[in-house]
């Protein structure tokens, strides 16, 4: 497995973690509707821009256009079914924002649990079918070399230390949720 797309299987990694901690949540014995919609707002934040401006942002600005260089077809082919579930996962995440704004929980609940779905199911057809097809096509140094756009893209979109204070946020609601 090449750099690049190793650092994108550690991101999902991360991401179906953080789906745990919701399943833990929305199944939690003691409700604490504060405490849920504290998280929830901390969520929503951690969906806009671990998940969506990093993660999807390395794979929208990097690595599929390396995928398109190289022939793969957006199109109609698995690249375009991918970018249309980033941008149902953008409205998901918007939804879920709005439901935050009017405190209102179960509305939340509803959108987490679509988005989790979403996810869950995005992140298994791009592990097994994209990503596998992109570590044939793509050499162990291009994929060094498309790493090091990711570490740029990290830096110049979401900022120094970002990534690094999301994941301690993880262990933050690990702590909450029991995890």
């Amino acid at each position: 497995m090449g750099k690049a797309i190793q650092d994108l299987l550690n991101e999902h990694e991360a991401i179906l973690h953080v789906f745990s901690i919701l399943d833990n949540m929305l199944t939690s014995p003691i409700p604490d509707e504060k405490r849920d919609l504290i998280f929830g707002d901390e969520l929503v934040n951690f969906l806009t821009v671990f998940a969506d401006k990093c993660h999807h942002g390395k794979e929208e600005d990097v690595l599929f256009k390396e995928l398109e260089n190289l022939g793969v077809p957006n199109e109609g082919g698995p690249i375009g079914a991918m970018l249309q579930e980033h941008v149902m996962g953008r409205q998901l995440i918007a939804l879920m924002r709005e439901a935050l704004l009017s405190a209102d929980l179960a509305t939340f609940k509803l959108h987490a649990i679509e988005y989790r779905d979403l996810l869950r199911s995005h992140i298994w057809k791009e592990n097994t079918i994209l990503f596998s097809l992109a570590d044939e096509l793509i050499s162990d140094a291009r994929q060094m070399e498309l790493f090091e756009k990711f570490e740029a893209h990290e830096e110049n979109v979401i900022g120094h230390g970002v990534h690094e204070q999301l994941h301690a946020q993880i262990h933050v609601w690990e702590g909450l949720y029991h995890l």
